[in-house]
């Protein structure tokens, strides 16, 4: 059962190191995309057979590789490696959203996402509630929610953009002050490097999915 009892003893150079690689990764993620949407090379990189396959794999790879390297007597400059690789890949899959929303809707929603994971790590950071009940049925809430979508494109069922990025954003919401209470957790008392890159990696795709929610709620682009 996670509480705050043992949040205090989270040391400062620990919450650190997470939350400047979690920087590190949204960095390297957005330089990448506005480089290969400035310069044009995105359009070549798309009309590469099977890419989203590939990037897809590889990024799995990358995470269950990650979750290894917990267990193992390695250093963690290979999970440093991993993680910037990680931001890379995800850097050319979010370059797509520059064609389909406009600058202003990208920088509101990075602006309210940032707002909004800042309120989640203090709700996560000082809560006496256990959040692994809540976080564990936002899990399976996502899990149903992948499927259902997946279903209704297989049989070419109508989807309501704006219901389904409602819905996914109260998962994440559930499940990203889950992460900041977890995390808290494995630190404590810690100061393992490669126990920060992992939750790093963790919080990075919570901010990308609050990101994403929140993007497709301001709607496309009119142009």
């Amino acid at each position: 059962m996670y509480t705050n009892n043992y949040s205090n003893s989270v040391s400062t150079n620990s919450l650190y190191k997470v939350y400047s690689w979690m920087m590190v990764g949204l960095g390297i993620t957005a330089i990448t995309s506005a480089l290969l949407y400035a310069s044009g090379i995105f359009m070549l990189i798309i009309q590469i057979p099977m890419i989203s396959l590939l990037l897809f794999i590889v990024q799995i790879s990358l995470t269950i590789s990650m979750g290894r390297q917990l267990s193992r007597n390695t250093p963690a400059s290979s999970m440093k490696t991993m993680f910037i690789v990680y931001s890379l890949t995800m850097g050319i899959n979010m370059t797509s959203l520059a064609y389909v929303y406009s600058a202003g809707q990208i920088a509101a929603a990075f602006g309210i996402s940032a707002i909004y994971f800042a309120c989640l790590a203090i709700i996560g950071k000082t809560t006496k509630m256990d959040l692994s009940k809540v976080g564990n049925i936002c899990l399976i809430g996502l899990v149903a929610m992948i499927f259902s979508q997946f279903f209704f494109m297989l049989f070419r069922v109508g989807m309501d953009v704006r219901l389904w990025s409602v819905i996914g954003l109260l998962l994440f919401t559930g499940l990203t002050a889950w992460d900041i209470q977890k995390m808290n957790y494995m630190l404590d008392g810690y100061e393992d490097e490669k126990i920060s890159i992992y939750m790093a990696l963790q919080l990075y795709l919570d901010f990308l999915n609050i990101f994403l929610y929140i993007l497709r709620l301001l709607g496309r682009r009119d142009d």
